[in-house]
């Protein structure tokens, strides 16, 4: 399944997995390169596949949680759509 989200489309792409560390950094990687292109952002598991329009400025939020056990790192990209940049 291929899905673009345009300005004005409510869509919702969720996916987990578990990875090593190498490939948490290479999809990582992957994300921060289309940003660096700028036009598209594409988001791929093995039954779906996202893009969605980025913009030139964006919200970024990061956030760490740790109780001894078990740690939680969260990034979080937010931008406008109506200021994405067609690409």
């Amino acid at each position: 399944m291929s899905i673009d989200l345009h300005r004005g489309s409510v869509t919702e792409f969720n996916h987990e997995e578990h990875l090593s560390r190498r490939q948490a950094a290479e999809r990582l990687a992957d994300i921060a390169y289309a940003l660096t292109a700028g036009g598209t952002l594409e988001l791929r598991t093995s039954g779906e596949h996202v893009r969605v329009p980025v913009a030139e400025d964006m919200l970024l939020k990061r956030e760490s949680r740790s109780n001894g056990e078990h740690v939680e790192v969260q990034v979080v990209l937010s931008w406008s759509a109506g200021s994405a940049v067609d690409g």
